[in-house]
This record gives structure tokens, C-alpha cells and sequence, in this order.
């Protein structure tokens, strides 16, 4: 499926160099000097997706034998136990993201760090515990849009090593993270920057079941309306032909994919 993405190599623990562990997992440290250590090994441009996954859940308790941190919280101690486990985590994921930003500044290449979770942490109990949430997990369909942000919005950095963080970024559909870092890249694409960017006017939140609009006027429900917006059916149009269709639509918003290209910086 990567290759589908357009990804022309795939590497995982079992084709990557050895790789430290922190916990049971690979640790974000020696994912940081794989990344590290990969694009500075490039002669051309590169795009790395890397996936950390040593504070991916669930989060057992006791899951580092020398924390650095505490947790005190009047819930049980399995919770506490676990909300320690990914605290710890994300710590180190904050002195990962560091060292990207500082090995970058030292660069003389154009160097662009987005930083972003994909989902809610899989904190179980000790949303429950602490009144956060109802149930382990946070309903796929919220009440009201205030819910839907507060329980599906994860941190997102978009950083470059010329122009420092993109501010006022606000909420972002994931499907608008390709606008937001080739943008900073200075680069144009007739989908990435020319399509998306144009939606990206009218929402920045595109979700099932929710619509946001960049001023937060919420649209809830849409795909249930008689009547949706010409410009999310394209946009809905265009996933499914490329995905699941002839691919109609690549000449004029993928030509990379018929005819490769060299990207045309701005």
C-alpha cells in the first residue's frame, strides 16, 4: 500500500538498522537518528514519514523501569501507573522533536519538521476516571462541535528551518497537512496547493460528520443533507477516483503520477 502513497521504499524494525529500545518498543531517540542520519545521507530532495512507536498505546503501567516523571491524581493506581507511562513517553518525544529542530537549524538545505499525533491517546480508564470521557474511548459522532474538537484535535508543528513555526495554524483536517508543508515549502501542486488550497478557504475541518469552516461556523450532519456543498463532493469525487476509480483525474491533478515532474519551487 505505501507504494500506492507514492512512498518508493518501506523500512521497518526488521529492515532498519538495530534500533534502541525505551520500554518494549523502538525508542524515539534512535528513530530521531535514523531520520537524522537518512536525509543527511540524500544527495536530492527526500520526504521521510517516520512513525514513532515508543509511546504508542495502550499504556500499561510500569511500562519504563526509571521514569523521570510522577503522576499525582486521585484515580487508581492502574491509571496512574498508565497516565505515567505516557507521560513519560511523550517527553521523550518532545526532546525527539528538539533535536530535529536543532540538527535542522545547522542546515544548509531547505528542511521542513511537521510533528503531529493521529488520534486521541488510548488513555482508557483514566479518562473515565478523571471525567474526561463517558466511556474508554471518544464517540466517533460528538454532540456538538466544541466535544468533536476537544476530543479528536491532536498537537500539530509545521516547522522550517527558514521561516521558523507556521503560525495561526488553528484546527487541520489531516487531509490538509499536504497544503500547510508544501506551502511552507514554497512548492505549487494542482491538487496539494491549487485544489486543497482553495477548499481550505471555505473549511478547515472536514470530517464525516462535521464541517468547520475557517471562522468555526459548523456544519454537522452534511453527508446527510439533500444538498452538499459542490466543492466537498469534488473533493470527495477526486479521493475516490484516484483510490478506487480509473484514476480520470490524474492528468490535471496528479501528473506526477502519468508523467513524473520535477517540483517547481516558488
Amino acid at each position: 500500500v505505501y507504494a500506492d502513497f507514492g512512498f518508493s521504499d518501506f523500512r521497518s524494525e526488521e529492515t532498519l538498522p538495530p534500533m534502541e529500545k525505551r520500554g518494549p518498543l523502538a525508542s524515539d531517540a534512535a528513530m530521531t537518528d535514523e531520520i537524522m542520519r537518512e536525509a543527511d545521507a540524500s544527495d536530492g530532495p527526500v520526504f521521510l514519514f517516520a512513525v514513532s512507536l515508543q509511546n504508542h498505546g495502550p499504556y500499561e503501567p510500569y511500562r519504563y523501569y526509571n521514569p523521570t516523571h510522577s503522576v499525582d491524581a486521585p484515580i487508581s493506581t492502574w491509571a496512574r501507573e498508565s497516565l505515567l507511562s505516557y507521560a513519560e513517553g511523550s517527553a521523550d518525544a518532545d526532546r525527539g522533536l528538539q533535536r530535529l529542530i536543532d540538527w535542522a537549524k545547522k542546515r544548509e538545505r531547505p528542511t521542513i519538521i511537521a510533528f503531529f499525533g493521529d488520534h486521541l491517546p488510548p488513555l482508557g480508564p483514566v479518562y473515565v476516571e478523571t471525567g474526561f470521557l463517558k466511556d474508554n474511548v471518544a464517540p466517533r459522532k460528538e454532540p456538538t462541535p466544541e466535544a468533536a474538537l476537544e476530543h479528536h484535535d491532536t498537537p500539530l508543528i509545521i516547522w522550517s528551518n527558514r521561516s521558523g513555526p507556521v503560525e495561526n495554524l488553528g484546527s487541520v483536517s489531516p487531509a490538509f497537512l499536504p497544503y500547510h508543508i508544501l506551502t511552507t515549502a514554497g512548492i505549487t501542486h494542482p491538487y496539494y496547493t491549487g485544489f486543497l488550497g482553495a477548499l481550505r478557504e471555505h473549511y478547515r475541518v472536514v470530517d464525516r460528520n462535521l464541517l468547520l469552516s475557517p471562522s468555526g461556523e459548523a456544519t454537522p450532519d452534511w453527508a446527510r443533507q439533500k444538498k452538499i456543498d459542490p466543492k466537498i463532493n469534488d473533493f470527495r469525487l477526486i479521493q475516490y477516483d484516484m483510490m478506487f476509480g480509473k484514476r480520470r483525474v490524474a492528468p490535471d491533478f496528479f501528473p506526477e503520477t502519468v508523467v513524473p515532474l520535477v517540483a517547481h519551487m516558488s
